[in-house]
């Protein structure tokens, strides 16, 4: 495989000082710049579509992205005599997006509100323009699982001490996963985007997928980019950035205010963050994982995330009803 590297980085005039593994390829050190060259057969059939929107981005000003290299020949896919197919990309040096700090999450909110004005009126009929959002059916569909297995817990006749905890706080957890369905149903901003989406997100908007660098914030890993709700991609950000942070407001507020400076927020978008944030994501996901699992066999950890879950129900709650 190293033979089969240095062919393919030959066709790029480079030189390297260094490389490792990571992010599914090898960042190299080059006399260019950091790089990072993938397997083509890695990245799959989404690569046109990603490329697209790269190439977008960059011709409106939003520049620190992981666009494509091309090759000596002026190509953006290097293949071998052998077959192989290898893609290189620009690369960034720096940390990863810390979500312990303020700075972080005020600069990561700014750069999410800047892609997402780039990407205002930007359209790929190619890969599902007039799909509907499905948000609403997602919720329906989750609460409709929830139901379920709290079905079968109960039904057991050996309950687990994970089963007894999911049942004890089933109702709770339910009560609030239909309300917030209700809340979308009922919500004016979803009710207009609620048709076919013509919107694109990065759709994998992450703390891994930022680079806090000397001159900027880097946005790389744009292989779920397409259609969506942009507010999905705040909301994706938030949620794991509150997680991290025992739900702390000025953490949430922080990623809403960096947002907000480069990409103005309407007290109705305002309204569908929240009722998203209401949904109880961690609980559902906990109560799936548990039914796509062999139920005879639970870890201690799940136990133990099912009562972190609980622990920070409270803070959860106080943020959004500050909200």
């Amino acid at each position: 495989m190293e033979d089969k590297q240095e062919t393919a980085i030959a066709s790029y005039g480079l030189t390297v000082r260094k490389r490792y593994r990571s992010r599914g390829g090898w960042i190299l050190e080059t006399n260019t710049g950091p790089k990072l060259l993938r397997e083509y057969e890695t990245i799959g059939s989404h690569f046109q579509i990603e490329n697209r929107v790269k190439q977008h981005l960059i011709q409106h000003g939003f520049s620190m992205i992981n666009d494509v290299v091309p090759n000596k020949d002026g190509e953006p896919v290097t293949e071998l005599e052998t077959g192989e197919k290898f893609v290189l990309y620009h690369w960034f040096s720096g940390d990863e997006c810390d979500l312990k700090s303020k700075n972080c999450l005020t600069a990561a909110g700014e750069n999410l509100g800047t892609l997402h004005k780039a990407l205002r009126g930007f359209s790929l009929p190619e890969s599902g323009a007039g799909e509907q959002s499905g948000l609403l059916e997602q919720f329906h569909k989750h609460n409709r699982e929830l139901k379920r297995v709290h079905v079968y817990m109960k039904n057991k006749k050996r309950k687990s001490e994970f089963e007894i905890y999911a049942i004890n706080c089933f109702r709770e957890y339910y009560e609030k996963a239909c309300e917030a369905a209700n809340r979308l149903e009922q919500c004016s901003y979803y009710q207009k985007i609620a048709g076919p989406l013509n919107d694109i997100c990065h759709g994998d908007y992450n703390y891994h997928n930022l680079i806090m660098t000397g001159h900027g914030t880097a946005t790389i890993g744009f292989e779920k980019t397409g259609y969506g709700i942009p507010l999905l991609d705040v909301t994706y950000f938030m949620r794991k950035t509150l997680e991290k942070n025992s739900w702390n407001r000025q953490a949430g507020e922080a990623v809403l205010d960096g947002y907000d400076q480069a990409n103005t927020l309407t007290g109705e978008q305002l309204e569908l963050i929240y009722i998203i944030l209401a949904y109880p994501e961690k609980y559902w996901k906990l109560m799936n994982h548990y039914m796509n699992k062999k139920k005879s066999w639970l870890s201690a950890k799940s136990l133990e995330k099912l009562k972190d879950v609980r622990s920070l129900e409270k803070r959860r709650e106080e943020f959004l009803s500050g909200r």
